[in-house]
This record gives structure tokens, sequence and C-alpha cells, in this order.
């Protein structure tokens, strides 16, 4: 069976210049500048947002503390080091925020070095994802990308008064 989805993208989102970037949701969409437009439809409303990323999600490598304890998932390196971005899920109900980030040969690899370099960091579950493979909004779309959200009230009843316009249209007589 063909997947007729679009492909699914990881919204992440920064609600103030010194909060970390959190995982906040996925949304589908053809491409990168499109899931960056629906993320912003959707997840920018509340709370406020200075940045927003999206990530394919295939670009993203999981390992649990399971998986680490076991050693499954030993990585290949491919002897070419990238930068990925690191993040960590501290509880269940809680989101995938970012920790820092390393620079690895493969995304197991990468897993491995941030364990190394944040050995204060014990989360559930670990993220990494490279940093190529992120689309971020710029700090000079701010305003057009998140001003609008900030000040428009939704589901707000009173700003759709369609019910209100309904029976005004049939105390006038112009509905049957």
């Amino acid at each position: 069976m063909t997947d007729t989805q679009w492909p699914r993208y990881m919204v992440f989102q920064q609600e103030g210049p010194d909060q970390p970037v959190v995982h906040n949701g996925t949304v589908h969409a053809p491409d990168a500048e499109l899931a960056m437009l629906n993320a912003r439809d959707v997840f920018v409303r509340r709370p406020e947002a200075v940045a927003l990323w999206v990530v394919p999600a295939d670009a993203i490598f999981t390992q649990t503390q399971e998986e680490l304890a076991k050693n499954e998932l030993a990585g290949e390196a491919s002897g070419y080091r990238v930068e990925y971005y690191v993040f960590g899920k501290f509880a269940q109900q809680a989101q995938c925020r970012q920790i820092g980030q390393v620079a690895a040969s493969s995304p197991q690899t990468a897993v491995q070095a941030a364990i190394a370099a944040f050995p204060d960091q014990q989360p559930l579950w670990w993220w990494v994802l490279p940093i190529s493979a992120v689309r971020k909004s710029e700090s000079t779309q701010a305003e057009s990308m998140f001003l609008a959200a900030r000040y428009k009230t939704f589901k707000d009843q009173a700003e759709y008064p369609v019910v209100s316009m309904m029976r005004q249209l049939r105390d006038k007589g112009k509905l049957g």
C-alpha cells in the first residue's frame, strides 16, 4: 500500500529568548517551507514564540534508556562528522527539550557523544537531529511570523457572531 500522506515534520518552538527549544508537535506538509507555515498556524497561537523549527521526522534518531542499557543500536561511523542538535525527554508527560549540540559521524555516535558531553542529564530518551535538516524561522521574520498570532483571539465565539447574525436575519424575516 502506498502512503498517501505528506511527509511528517516535527515542530519545535522557543517561547522566549532565554527559554530552551522544545518539541511541540507534528505537522504534515509537502515540503519544509509549507511545514513551517502549517506549524506557525497550528502551534504559535499559544504560548508565544520567538523561534520555530521544523525537521523531517525521519531525520530524528531516538534512543531510549532501555536501548542504551541493552547496548542496542551500536552505530556505524561514517568517518564524516556533522553537527547534531541534542534533545532529551525527562518525563513521560514532558516535552523534549534542547540540551545542546555535538559533532559526530553518525546519529548513534551522536547519542554517545551527547551522553559524554552532558553527563548530568539523564533523559528517558535522547533525540539527535542533524542541524542541516532543521529549517528555522529567521529573527528578521519574527514580527511577520508571530505578531499576528499574539493578538488574535481564537475560539472566542464573540469573534464569530454567526448565531447573532442568523437571529437578526430571522427576526427581519430574511430567513424562511
